[in-house]
């Protein structure tokens, strides 16, 4: 993490977004001189070779925690906690989305909706914030629950018109959420110190969700902490443990539609269960009404769409366009990968290793989110948060490397991250060319292969032994 924090106090770049002093308020950076051919040649092999150093990094602990490491749990926080804090103060690196997130804020601050007013109509008012405004995506009204909305307006109101403390208050929200989740995981696996290892390893000391979450800014944390403890609060097939479960799965939701598969995954695993069952319907609905009724129709229409965005290039999908060029619109691609993940999900419900007895929802819940996230043309890698959040619950198995993995080539194909293909240099355009057209979308095609192959196989392999006791599928 010394390196990207390198990148990210030298300023503005092709890493990191042209953005105001906030002094003497955080974000701190310096102007450094980044920028030109050799500014952007040093900004994007720092930024590779750091993400290449932290999925090592990770490998080589999850390889040393299942040979019998087990490292004091407090030295592990202490040194997530340096690094939260740290990036908290510096600018975003690797994505330009949290100006987006401050651009809707400063909307939602004025009185106006960010469902009906886009960054482009924002514009036309003359406020100097929606000069920040991402150019590629300033036609599309927020994708964010109205929740997530709540808490970008506050950040405008705690910050006025300057757009680097917005940026600032945004990212101690992240910071909170990220810590939260550390703190839950530790609590929950306090009695285990294998799994509590673990789990730290793949959350709280995981370079990769700390350049998604803190250094890049990304606002998918605050959900997910709200889906841990959702699955963490199922733990008996009754009407109060499902009430409970269902009210922390619909505040997930009113932050970001994607964690309904959180709440679809508590359905499945109280679906012996009527009464668990109605809990969880009814504190899910308890939530998602009277929310959206206050933030109107076109709150619901904008979440639903994902405000319209394309998907992204690096995905699979695009090979299966060249071959199918019927698919290469975004309906259609999303009818297939929509279809395409309810199959992945059944496949995962039936192949995936056995989840922990007392988080009885952990394991369809992972099932669900990791058929989406693998399959969905408009995924990022920041969103892989919810999986590894998932996965530090789960018994360690393969499913490990492949999570790593996957994490690791997406963060590659995102760097340096604003530098765009039609303003960076040619050796760049090349590079991000053979990166997200057929390397990234090549790894993932293939992870997705060995994981369907890993579920299969592991149902023969479980048949044909004998009565005993269990044992976990495709161990690691």
């Amino acid at each position: 993490m010394a390196l990207i924090g390198s990148i990210a106090l030298l300023g503005p770049s092709a890493a990191v977004p042209a953005i105001p002093s906030g002094y003497p308020w955080p974000l701190f950076f310096l102007h450094g001189q980044l920028h030109g051919q050799q500014g952007v040649r040093l900004v994007t092999w720092s930024a590779w070779l750091a993400v290449l150093a932290a999925a090592g990094g990770l490998a080589a602990g999850l390889s040393a925690v299942r040979r019998g490491w087990r490292p004091q749990p407090q030295l592990l926080i202490a040194g997530s906690l340096i690094a939260v804090l740290g990036l908290m103060l510096l600018p975003p690196i690797g994505s330009p989305g949290l100006l987006e997130d401050a651009v809707y804020g400063r909307i939602a601050a004025l009185g106006h909706s960010p469902y009906q007013m886009t960054p482009k109509d924002f514009a036309a008012t003359g406020d100097q914030m929606a000069t920040y405004s991402i150019r590629s995506l300033q036609r599309y009204p927020s994708p964010y629950g109205p929740l997530m909305t709540v808490t970008q307006e506050a950040a405008s109101e705690l910050s006025g018109d300057s757009v680097t403390r917005t940026m600032f208050w945004l990212k101690v929200w992240n910071a909170l959420a990220f810590l939260a989740v550390a703190l839950a995981l530790d609590r929950m696996l306090r009695f285990d110190p294998s799994r509590r290892t673990r789990a730290h390893l793949l959350w709280t000391a995981n370079p990769l969700m700390l350049l998604a979450v803190m250094a890049g800014g990304h606002n998918d944390v605050l959900g997910v902490i709200f889906a841990v403890l959702a699955v963490a609060a199922f733990r008996r097939a009754d009407l109060s443990s499902g009430l409970l479960a269902g009210v922390l799965a619909g505040t997930a939701i009113v932050l970001e539609a994607p964690f309904a598969l959180v709440a679809l995954g508590l359905a499945i695993a109280a679906i012996r269960s009527p009464r668990a069952l109605a809990g969880i319907a009814f504190g899910v609905t308890a939530v998602l009404l009277p929310t959206y009724a206050v933030a109107g129709k076109f709150a619901v229409v904008s979440v639903l769409s994902e405000g319209g965005r394309g998907f992204t290039t690096y995905q699979p999908w695009q090979l299966v366009a060249r071959f199918a060029p019927s698919l290469g619109t975004l309906s259609r691609t999303d009818t297939v990968a929509i279809a395409a993940s309810v199959v992945l999900a059944v496949t995962l419900l039936w192949g995936l290793p056995p989840g922990p007895v007392q988080f009885p929802a952990v394991r369809p819940a992972l099932a669900l989110t990791l058929a989406w996230l693998i399959l969905s043309p408009q995924q990022r890698t920041w969103c892989d948060v919810t999986i590894f959040t998932l996965l530090a619950l789960m018994p360690a198995t393969k499913l490990d490397w492949i999570a790593l993995v996957r994490a690791a080539v997406t963060a590659v194909a995102q760097l340096p991250g604003v530098t765009t293909p039609a303003t960076s240099p040619l050796w760049l355009q090349r590079y991000a060319s053979a990166l997200n057209t057929v390397l990234v979308p090549g790894a993932i095609a293939l992870l997705t292969i060995t994981l369907v192959w890993l579920c299969l196989t592991r149902c023969g392999t479980t048949r044909s032994r004998a009565r005993g006791a269990p044992k976990h599928a495709f161990p690691g």
